[in-house]
C-alpha cells in the first residue's frame, strides 16, 4: 500500500529567482540524499510520484507551497520533513505534512483560491485607501490583457478577484493581501491584479523596483467553507 504525504514547504528570498523546474529538480535530489522511500512511476522513463498544487511564479516568495508525494513505505511526516530540511539548501524548507488517502483527487485539481500579499515600492499610499478597493471591486468587468497561445487577448478577471484589503507589516509598511482563484479551472497571477489597480488609480511603477509578490496559501472548496490542503481528512 503506497503512502500519501502532502506537504506545505517555503520559498524564500534567497531563491525566489529559480524556476519551477528547477525546484523540482532540487526537490528530486533532497529526496534521495535524505532516502526517503518515494514510490516511482512504470515504464521505460520512471519518475518520482510527486507533484504540485500550482506552480509559483519566478520572482515570488511563499510560506505555503504545496507538495503531494507517494511513498513506498509508511513514514512518519515530521520525520519527512527533518530528514528533508537537513539536506535542502538554504531558502527551501519544508514546515509540516499529513497523510492522507489515496482516494482524494490531487492538489493540482482541486486548489481554487490562494491568498497573497503585493507590496508596491515606492508608491504613493495616498492613493489607496479601503474605499478605492471598495470602488475597483464595484466594478463588472475589470478587463486585461493577457498573452496567450495565440497572441493578445483581452480578459476579464472581475470573477478571479475574491477578496482585497490593506494591511501593514512589521516595519509598519502598507501591503495588499489579495485572495485569487488559483489553479486549473481559473488562475490569476497577484501581478496582473497590482498592474490592474495601479492603471485604474492611475498610477504606475515605470522603472521603479519589482513588486514584492508573496504567497500566503492555498484554499480548497469543502461544502460552504475553505481549508487548506492542511486540513484535508
Amino acid at each position: 500500500m503506497l503512502v500519501r504525504l502532502i506537504v506545505r514547504f517555503s520559498k524564500e528570498e534567497r531563491v525566489k529567482y529559480i524556476s519551477h523546474l528547477d525546484l523540482m529538480r532540487t526537490l528530486q535530489r533532497a529526496l534521495r540524499r535524505a532516502e526517503i522511500p518515494v514510490a516511482f512511476s512504470q515504464g521505460f522513463n520512471p519518475h518520482p510520484r510527486l507533484s504540485f498544487a500550482s506552480a509559483l511564479a519566478v520572482g515570488m516568495t511563499s510560506e505555503g507551497e504545496y507538495m503531494d508525494i507517494l511513498l513506498e513505505q509508511d513514514l512518519v511526516p515530521d520525520e519527512f520533513c527533518n530528514r528533508m530540511n537537513k539536506v535542502l539548501p538554504l531558502g527551501i524548507r519544508m514546515l509540516e505534512a499529513i497523510k492522507v488517502s489515496n482516494k482524494i483527487p490531487s492538489l493540482m485539481s482541486i486548489v481554487e483560491r490562494a491568498d497573497y500579499l503585493i507590496k508596491f515600492p515606492e508608491c504613493n499610499t495616498d492613493l489607496f485607501s479601503d474605499d478605492k478597493i471598495e470602488q475597483f471591486l464595484s466594478q463588472d468587468e475589470i478587463v486585461v490583457q493577457l498573452k496567450g497561445k495565440k497572441g493578445m487577448r483581452n480578459v476579464n478577471i472581475r470573477n478571479m478577484i475574491h477578496h482585497m484589503e490593506w494591511i501593514t507589516d512589521k516595519t509598519d509598511g502598507v501591503l495588499l493581501k489579495v485572495r485569487l482563484s488559483t489553479g486549473s479551472k481559473a488562475n490569476l497571477k497577484p501581478n496582473i491584479l497590482a498592474e490592474a489597480f495601479l492603471s485604474w488609480t492611475g498610477a504606475s511603477l515605470g522603472e521603479r523596483e519589482p513588486l514584492y509578490l508573496h504567497r500566503l496559501n492555498m484554499y480548497i472548496p469543502q461544502g460552504n467553507r475553505w481549508i487548506t490542503p492542511m486540513e484535508i481528512e
